[in-house]
């Protein structure tokens, strides 16, 4: 088990953020503060943070009853129906632990699943190759590699979240069978290639509670235009529609998308 003092910082005092005032480059395995203000570094994750948060609001409406004699009924229902979310492409875990401890925060009971490979990008498809750039490092090296199952569940554990998170290693074709049919209130999609994004959409565009929120990391990206492409493929008969969002100046990945179940 990692000690927890031997973590990276996450929080708001004042060693936590000169220690980010050292970050010079954003790094997607680096921990960040859920809590504003937001250190610039990492403007491309504040997207879901505000995204996560607008869904835990809208599960908080969802569940609203009328003030006094209800309040005690209302608890009971907050504890039968806990905030379902899931985040595909995992990596090191940041943006999971992120959004985890905003839910936390709020005193929201939560459940969340996290998919990953947790063994680096998988094999590109043709249609991958077809809309990768030439210069495409993932093109001949398997990248986000640095992870692994066992360290990102240390890391989540020593945050206090054993038992609200559970993680599924696998591509999400062999994971996503495995899930219990329930409903979900926020997903992050956040996988990269064409095929990862329309398996993720099939499975859990369906199991949207109305006013859930599905999140889109690589929508804008440069790197990875099969992100864009596999979104536009599943989402042209759908009547949702894509909303976007940016913090600070933007740049390449900086915009994101996402959009809210009908």
């Amino acid at each position: 088990m990692i000690e927890k003092q031997n973590m990276p910082s996450f929080g708001d005092n004042a060693s936590d953020r000169s220690d980010k005032r050292k970050v010079r480059r954003f790094g997607a395995q680096h921990l960040f503060s859920h809590r504003p203000p937001y250190d610039p570094v990492f403007a491309e994750r504040v997207p879901l943070l505000q995204a996560f948060s607008l869904a835990l609001g809208n599960y908080r409406t969802r569940l609203g009853l009328p003030a006094g004699r209800w309040a005690a009924l209302r608890s009971v229902l907050r504890r039968r129906a806990p905030f379902m979310a899931a985040e595909c492409g995992v990596f090191s875990g940041s943006s999971l632990l992120a959004c985890a401890s905003i839910a936390r925060d709020q005193g929201v009971d939560f459940r969340f699943i996290g998919l990953d490979t947790f063994d680096g990008l998988p094999d590109l498809s043709e249609i991958d190759k077809q809309f990768a750039p030439p210069q495409a490092s993932y093109r001949h090296r398997r990248l986000f590699t640095e992870t692994s199952l066992e360290g990102v569940c240390q890391m989540l554990s020593a945050h206090g979240f054993s038992r609200e998170i559970q993680l599924r290693k696998g591509l999400f074709k062999e994971s996503i069978p495995s899930l219990e049919d329930v409903k979900y209130h926020f997903v992050n999609i956040d996988c990269d290639l064409y095929e990862p994004h329309i398996e993720c959409l099939e499975y859990f565009y369906p199991r949207m509670i109305p006013g859930g929120i599905v999140f889109f990391d690589d929508y804008h990206s440069v790197e990875y235009p099969m992100a864009r492409e596999a979104i536009n493929v599943f989402m042209r008969d759908k009547p949702e529609q894509l909303q976007h969002l940016r913090f600070g100046a933007d740049g390449p990945n900086i915009t994101k998308a996402f959009f809210v179940k009908y």
